[in-house]
């Protein structure tokens, strides 16, 4: 069962100890539903809901909306109720953290921008609302592993 998307923002930011901006967090919930993706063959994604092409890459935006407040700067506990780990997408999102954690934030964008990924596919200049199917996520998460 996926979760929302306001669920999976603040886990993460809480597993970042709040350190997270938005873009790196969408940047990274996108890097851990393609995992959640990929794991499960498709089957089971991280959260509901769709990805959009957005110019500085792949957003979901519920949780955009979320933490827009912040700009550039630190998402803050505040906004959110409810916390603790949600243990079936803990070990994603803790994988996602591993594997692209260590990015600053215009690393993550350009990783988002893989050239063959399903933003690069979906993208248009300037326009927003561009869903990304979950299929040409799994697909990115296949030729990354090289399956």
């Amino acid at each position: 069962m996926a979760m929302t998307a306001t669920k999976a923002l603040r886990r993460l930011c809480e597993l970042k100890q709040w350190t997270l901006t938005n873009l790196e967090a969408q940047k990274l919930l996108y890097f851990a539903q393609m995992i959640a993706l990929g794991q499960s063959d498709g089957k089971k994604p991280l959260v509901d809901g769709h990805f959009q092409a957005w110019d500085l890459g792949p957003v979901l935006p519920g949780a955009y909306h979320d933490a827009k407040l912040f700009g550039n700067r630190p998402i803050k506990k505040f906004i959110f109720s409810g916390s603790g780990p949600i243990p079936m997408w803990d070990p994603v999102l803790e994988e996602a953290l591993e594997q692209f954690g260590h990015l600053t934030g215009s690393g993550l964008v350009a990783e988002s921008h893989w050239i063959g990924g399903a933003w690069v596919k979906h993208y248009r200049p300037g326009a927003r609302g561009i869903d990304i199917p979950n299929a040409d996520i799994l697909a990115e998460y296949r030729a990354r592993a090289g399956n």
